[in-house]
């Protein structure tokens, strides 16, 4: 960080009249996750804690459901929301049934994949992973052993998009499918419905609660968290996070191989 970033840190209150958070929000890989993809003891302490003293714990990622669960072993039990495949999908970490779903069909998919011309993708379903012919080997969520298809085939909806691409494509290059788009990590253009975003997500289970932004802190690096950091009455990004990453969020907090959430909520809400 640099000296102007640590003095975004620390210091209380962080919502607006000193209230306490009623709801945190935090992407996985980057963010909650170490450099081995983990929890570790230190952030599941303070988000154990965090539980036990009445906050919410929703946990937002690009990774489909199976895969977070995967990671996501130690924090069972704590009755966290889970937001997967960048929104498509919510329900409960505890809970594998999908409460709501915003998924494409795969003729609009396929549309996509039309206009950016011969690009490696690969697609997240409900029962699975499917990989184009040139996929390579890249995605923290795994998957490697997943089957390779031609084409998109039309048995069942899609939940993600992702696309191998050397830059972003221009903003609005989707809109005559009428699908949206965003990245987790660099060189991935990931798309998806209109509505599977994480904002979109979290939004339906604050109303669900009662709760509004206000009641919100999220923690993210990427730029498919840059609208939870915004919407948030504290968005906190973590130090690896990308320039304008860090520039959308309110407050920074330490890398996430170095606890970082952990560490903000231990110095604001334990």
């Amino acid at each position: 960080m640099t000296s102007a970033d640590t003095a975004r840190t620390g210091g209380r209150p962080h919502l607006p009249g000193g209230a306490r958070p009623a709801v945190v929000v935090s992407d996985l890989d980057g963010t909650l996750l170490d450099a081995d993809r983990k929890v570790g003891e230190r952030t599941r302490r303070a988000l154990t804690a965090a539980v036990a003293g009445g906050v919410h714990l929703v946990l937002a990622t690009a990774r489909p459901a199976w895969s977070a669960r995967q990671v996501l072993g130690p924090l069972r039990g704590l009755g966290a929301s889970l937001v997967s495949s960048n929104g498509a999908v919510t329900g409960g970490l505890d809970d594998p049934r999908p409460r709501r779903v915003r998924a494409m069909a795969p003729d609009r998919v396929r549309e996509a994949l039309a206009l950016l011309g011969p690009v490696p993708w690969a697609v997240d379903r409900p029962s699975g992973r499917l990989l184009g012919p040139d996929w390579p080997d890249i995605l923290s969520s795994g998957g490697e052993g997943a089957p390779r298809v031609a084409e998109v085939p039309d048995d069942e909806e899609v939940l993600c998009l992702m696309i191998r691409h050397a830059r972003p494509p221009s903003p609005g290059f989707l809109a005559p499918t009428g699908l949206i788009w965003t990245s987790s990590d660099a060189g991935l253009v990931e798309v998806s419905a209109p509505g599977a975003d994480k904002r979109s997500a979290v939004s339906w289970l604050l109303a669900g609660r009662g709760l509004d932004w206000s009641a919100v802190v999220a923690f993210g690096d990427a730029p498919n968290d840059m609208a939870l950091l915004g919407a948030a009455a504290t968005g906190v990004a973590m130090a690896n996070a990308a320039s304008d990453v860090r520039s959308s969020a309110t407050e920074l907090t330490d890398n996430h191989d170095e606890f970082g959430v952990a560490k903000w909520l231990e110095r604001n809400l334990l």
